[in-house]
């Protein structure tokens, strides 16, 4: 009676144990990792407040970056606004923490005030960028992102993820279309700014 009694205590305690751990334990993140962070190149683009900046200056804080276009019909307002929604989830220390930017792949049409006035409806907070073809294009594949040109709207083709980027402008995660609009991301946040 007594080895079952011990038995059953033992039993308890690993329960009570995994019970525990899985109250407890940290939520596992979302999205893709990298196996190995990968630094961004120096890239100089321009900001939709019409100031220079180079891609691989983090100003100290974690991004999120989206590839898309003011004209886009569909996947970019829908990322935008889980993205929007999600910084207004945000306390004011995580925000100060937080950079969410739009690298656009239509440098003909959005030019930084065109930016500005599209994230504006957004998000004031959030940024824009633009730059030369080569100079995007750069960005584009420091980032892994596939683009290509179109001539009429609705017919550039960009990357639907976003890219997450730490303090030291290191590529460190990414989250597909469905991560994003299935609200993983905007999960993930609070975590991603400890």
């Amino acid at each position: 009676m007594k080895a079952l009694t011990a038995l059953l205590l033992t039993l308890a305690a690993i329960m009570g144990g995994v019970l525990a751990y899985r109250t407890y334990a940290p939520a596992a993140l979302h999205g893709t990792a990298l196996d190995t962070p990968h630094p961004l190149s120096r890239v100089e683009l321009l900001r939709d407040d019409g100031d220079r900046i180079n891609l691989a200056d983090s100003g100290g804080k974690r991004r999120l970056i989206f590839f898309g276009y003011t004209k886009c019909p569909d996947i970019c307002p829908a990322t935008l606004g889980v993205l929007a929604r999600a910084w207004d989830t945000l306390n004011a220390d995580q925000q100060a923490k937080l950079e969410v930017q739009l690298i656009s792949v239509d440098p003909a049409f959005d030019r930084p005030a065109v930016l500005r006035r599209y994230l504006d409806a957004f998000s004031s907070s959030f940024r824009g960028f633009t730059g030369t073809l080569a100079d995007i294009g750069a960005a584009e594949k420091s980032l892994y992102v596939y683009a290509a040109g179109g001539t009429t709207p609705g017919t550039l083709i960009h990357g639907d993820g976003v890219a997450l980027v730490d303090e030291q402008s290191r590529f460190v995660r990414v989250y597909d279309n469905a991560a994003v609009t299935q609200g993983e991301l905007t999960a993930d946040l609070p975590k991603l700014l400890q």
